[in-house]
């Protein structure tokens, strides 16, 4: 099977497009070793440590179109040591970056992802979260980019002496029965892709992210995969309940029999604070008719071999944070935690849709100390 698989990956890397990703934006240097930056990622926490990584969730989505070239080096340019990105499948097995199966929220297209090919995806042009139709100063309109467009871009950052930044790829897998995505195929073929670049230092850039059903068990997928720790950055393999289970009020994360499986760390490796508020669109997509406005959050286990993961949190607090929002209280059912206790318990990494307000809240507890990427 493994075999079947990866000459499958081959064979797309070949037939994808070779075009190289010029930057949209300048390129300003990196302060920051990517050594250290990962190092910092994958270590076991300390009640007493200085320095909270951040991760900005698609780039810097508040500005430009989620995980878009523009939304990317705005998050670099702005040193924040990593972004966080999200991997999908088209129909001609070409990877691009998008969180939605769905083209209506994030683009001018219409459809499912996976029964397009790319040259159709590539038609329409990106919106940002409020849904309009992006254009840059230059008067650029964005498109989905590619994988190997976003390791291009990084690469631009990531110096011979080991400065750059992170991308971890958060592996998206099928969303329901006409969806063929294999998700550890899709890793696979990150792999490949990530390969032909020949690049060491660039590779030592990158971390995979997948949800824990997706990745079933780590010894199907070490043995699906060429996954190997000491040549990338690392892995998170995350446990997330699934929707049904996320708006059922009586859900206890610890009958589940996958988190069961993944829960076996007592500290945690990341949170995410993500954003959610009227406009944006996503309340829609998502079908959560009481998720309204502030932060969603989760955190996750770190154990395996490089952090494996699980979302451990019970419920929700919301914090109001677009003042043009109407909407009243409360983002639940959604049992992903608090933002407090990203600072109150041991944890590595916040991904958050709003890296510069959380940096900010984490120097003034001492918890921001990024001369510790310097070194």
């Amino acid at each position: 099977m493994r075999v079947a698989l990866i000459s499958t990956s081959i064979f797309a890397l070949c037939c994808s497009s070779n075009v190289r990703a010029e930057a949209v934006l300048p390129v300003n240097p990196s302060p920051y070793l990517v050594g250290a930056i990962t190092r910092n990622m994958f270590r076991v926490p300390k009640p007493d440590q200085d320095l909270v990584l951040l991760s900005a969730h698609r780039g810097s989505w508040e500005v430009y179109p989620e995980n878009s070239a523009h939304a990317l080096q705005d998050a670099w340019n702005s040193q924040i040591e990593a972004v966080e990105v999200d991997a999908r499948f088209t129909a001609d097995k070409e990877v691009i970056l998008s969180h939605d199966y769905r083209m209506e929220r994030e683009s001018t297209g219409t459809g499912f992802l996976y029964d397009q090919n790319y040259s159709q995806v590539q038609q329409a042009d990106l919106r940002d979260r409020h849904g309009r139709v992006f254009k840059d100063s230059r008067g650029r309109n964005a498109k989905f980019m590619t994988f190997s467009a976003a390791l291009d871009l990084l690469a631009q950052y990531v110096t011979d002496d080991g400065h750059g930044y992170v991308m971890i790829i958060d592996v998206k897998g099928a969303v329901d029965e006409q969806d063929p995505t294999d998700p550890i195929e899709l890793t696979q073929r990150c792999l490949d892709i990530l390969a032909a670049k020949k690049n060491p230092k660039l590779s030592k850039a990158v971390v995979f992210k997948l949800k824990a059903k997706d990745a079933v068990d780590i010894g199907t997928f070490l043995n699906r995969t060429t996954y190997d720790p000491n040549v990338i950055g690392g892995l998170i393999i995350v446990e997330n309940p699934d929707d049904q289970n996320v708006k059922e009020s009586n859900y206890d994360p610890h009958e589940d029999t996958i988190y069961d499986q993944w829960n076996v760390a007592p500290f945690p490796v990341q949170f995410e604070m993500n954003q959610f508020y009227k406009g944006d669109g996503l309340q829609a997509y998502l079908d959560y008719v009481d998720q309204k406005q502030g932060f969603a959050t989760y955190h996750e286990s770190n154990y395996y071999p490089e952090g494996v993961a699980n979302s451990a949190g019970k419920c929700c607090f919301e914090h109001n944070t677009d003042p043009r929002s109407v909407a009243h209280g409360g983002i639940v059912p959604d049992y992903r935690g608090e933002p407090e206790m990203a600072i109150v318990n041991r944890t590595n990494l916040i991904t958050t849709d709003w890296p510069d307000v959380v940096a900010d809240m984490l120097r003034q507890l001492g918890r921001r100390n990024t001369s510790k990427l310097n070194r």
